[in-house]
């Protein structure tokens, strides 16, 4: 009895003074940011997840903002909504390349509470066959017109956070891709990649502003755009990540929406996700204390996990070049 008392203390204090550090390290703390009854503004909000996202913020009772480059599209959606919300919600019709047309919209709409940068554009290829001005025009859309949302929406955004009183939230829609690279990603990954270190240093900045930044990492989702980018894959990526099923639109819109009123920083949209974000979390902010104690307490196992899956990725690579060679 003697010996299994010294063995439950052996195992409990440690985790007891590692839960308690833990409680006193995790930054920023967790805050509620409300929804309902606050300007919600939301890109590439005329399809697929954006427009799944503006559809479940409607429901929460958000005034809700939507930008997208098609007009016609912008229409289709603002009709879908008010047809399944009875809800009537904003468009406006921008190039996220063009600063000028993403501050004109922005001042239009109103000051945000919260920012959802959604948009984005995807077009797998290795990068030895894949033209220059693709790989320019998907870092343009996805970091660039990223920085021109927020540079215009931060300060009416600051502004009306001193007034209200109110926590506001800027959300980045990432990838899976912008947390593990994969073959024929090589431009994507690396425009998805840079919203991280974006979102890292813009949270250091704008915490004393009671402003929350929040990273979303979807896998692929069935969107209008996903056959046709399934389509493009090169067949080694297909092999390597052709297997994991798509999750819905809807689905990650919820997961989002929950993840940016709980101010978490990582937002993983299912399991596999879940364990990427365990084993990349590195020195990412960090205020859930429960899952900062799955990340301390699992990160070698994932690590390991990890170089499992490198391990089979790269046998699919060679093999399939064997069977290139040799056909």
């Amino acid at each position: 009895m003697g010996y299994l008392l010294l063995l439950l203390l052996l195992f409990f204090v440690p985790f007891l003074a590692l839960a308690a550090a833990l409680a006193f390290l995790v930054r920023p703390h967790p805050v509620h940011v409300p929804i309902k009854g606050r300007h919600v503004f939301i890109t590439g909000g005329s399809s697929g997840i954006g427009l799944a996202l503006a559809r479940q913020a409607a429901v929460e009772g958000a005034r809700v903002s939507i930008l997208a480059r098609g007009a016609a599209r912008l229409q289709e959606a603002r009709d879908g909504i008010r047809l399944a919300t009875g809800v009537e919600v904003a468009t406006f019709s921008a190039d996220v390349r063009d600063a000028d047309a993403v501050a004109k919209a922005l001042e239009a709409s109103g000051p945000v509470d919260v920012l959802v940068c959604n948009h984005g554009v995807f077009s797998p290829q290795e990068l030895d066959k894949q033209d220059l001005e693709e790989v320019r025009f998907m870092v343009e859309v996805n970091l660039m017109g990223t920085f021109h949302l927020i540079k215009a929406a931060l300060p009416p955004m600051k502004r009306n956070v001193k007034a209200t009183g109110l926590p506001a939230s800027i959300a980045i829609m990432s990838s899976q891709a912008g947390q593990v690279g994969i073959y024929g990603y090589t431009a994507y990954s690396a425009s998805k990649f840079a919203l991280r270190g974006l979102a890292e240093a813009l949270q250091h900045e704008l915490i004393s502003d009671n402003i929350r930044v929040s990273m979303i990492f979807p896998p692929d989702t069935e969107t209008p755009g996903y056959a046709e980018e399934h389509r493009r894959r090169p067949d080694v990526t297909n092999l390597i990540a052709g297997s994991s099923p798509g999750m819905k639109a809807d689905d990650v819109a919820k997961t989002a929406l929950d993840g940016i009123k709980s101010s978490r920083f990582i937002i993983p949209c299912n399991f596999e996700g879940s364990m990427l974000s365990i084993a990349t979390a590195g020195l990412s902010p960090q205020g859930s204390y429960f899952t900062a104690l799955v990340e301390v307490l699992f990160a070698g196992s994932m690590r390991f996990l990890g170089l499992i899956f490198q391990w089979n990725w790269f046998r699919i690579i060679e093999r399939w070049h064997a069977r290139m060679k040799n056909s």
